[in-house]
């Protein structure tokens, strides 16, 4: 039987499956994951995604794992919360999580402070039921009363000056619509720190180290090559430039590397639909990426974390 989950969490259960039944010794037949996925077609993924919901709603009713287990089973929830421990959030913290998406960073704030504005517009017909399935991540980790949804434009935050001890953004300042976007939302966002308060943004940088990496790369150059809503990766010294736009320095700079697939560029390519002309153009380099993936697997590249402080 099918159990009734929360979108964002059972998307997890792909990368944490594998580590839950090892633990509890459970045998997994044919199990599809994460990397199974690169080169599926939606039906493929649909299928992937109910197993997975089965897989779940047996480890629940037979070991009594929560949900909690699964996020911090997985890549992303692992690496999530690499990012928070790493920025320093504080018990006492009001966090601001800009452009929080399905949330993944914003309950691993919530575990390192006092409580965590999710704000993102959520709009675009890709987005249609973020906000409901965000909501129900908040109520299965049970962490109605630490975080709040926020839905507004990064570009006019809606908080008195001086509100939150963090403003962060990760994983998103590079899909904002494009740079005269960015400095606003970099301004607002400074805005609205305290005195001693800091932004921090969080990308992930094209350089490799693995290649595990280097298939990541490849991987999501097709995607952003191919579909909408992703930008390609900016490099530190773009980042920083952007900051400067904005009327923000004196900015610190750490690298990190997790070496986890936090950021899985899984998609798609229908060559079917597309002209011969760049059918030919295309497909080569997304059987390249895809026979990177099967033989390297994939995990993302290094991030920097860039703490500002509070500019008056």
């Amino acid at each position: 039987m099918d159990v009734v989950m929360g979108t964002n969490l059972q998307l997890l259960g792909l990368q944490a499956a594998p580590r839950l039944a090892e633990k509890f010794d459970v045998q997994l037949e044919d199990f599809i994951g994460f990397d199974d996925l690169y080169g599926a077609k939606p039906k493929q993924f649909m299928q992937a995604y109910k197993q997975c919901g089965r897989i779940l709603g047996h480890l629940f009713k037979e070991f009594n794992i929560s949900w909690w287990d699964v996020y911090l089973s997985s890549d992303i929830g692992m690496e999530r919360m690499g990012l928070a421990q790493d920025m320093g959030l504080g018990k006492d913290d009001v966090v601001l999580d800009v452009g929080c998406g399905r949330g993944y960073f914003t309950f691993a704030a919530a575990r390192c402070s006092r409580v965590v504005l999710g704000l993102d517009g959520m709009d675009g017909m890709r987005r249609q039921g973020w906000w409901r399935s965000f909501q129900e991540s908040v109520f299965e980790l049970k962490l109605g009363r630490k975080i709040q949804g926020i839905k507004s434009d990064a570009r006019l935050i809606p908080l008195k000056e001086r509100s939150v001890q963090k403003a962060v953004a990760v994983h998103c300042i590079r899909n904002l619509q494009d740079r005269r976007v960015i400095q606003y939302a970099l301004q607002e966002m400074n805005r609205v720190v305290t005195s001693k308060g800091e932004t921090i943004i969080v990308e992930n940088i094209p350089i490799v180290k693995n290649k595990a990496q280097e298939a990541h790369l490849a991987m999501f150059k097709c995607k952003c090559e191919n579909t909408t809503g992703e930008a390609f990766y900016y490099t530190e010294e773009e980042l920083l430039t952007m900051l400067e736009e904005a009327d923000l320095r004196e900015a610190s700079v750490e690298t990190v590397d997790y070496n986890l697939s936090a950021t899985p560029p899984i998609f798609y390519l229908d060559v079917s639909r597309l002209t011969i002309k760049r059918r030919q153009k295309v497909e080569p380099k997304y059987i390249t990426a895809l026979d990177k993936v099967k033989k390297h697997g994939e995990t993302s590249t290094p991030a920097i974390i860039i703490r500002i402080s509070k500019h008056q």
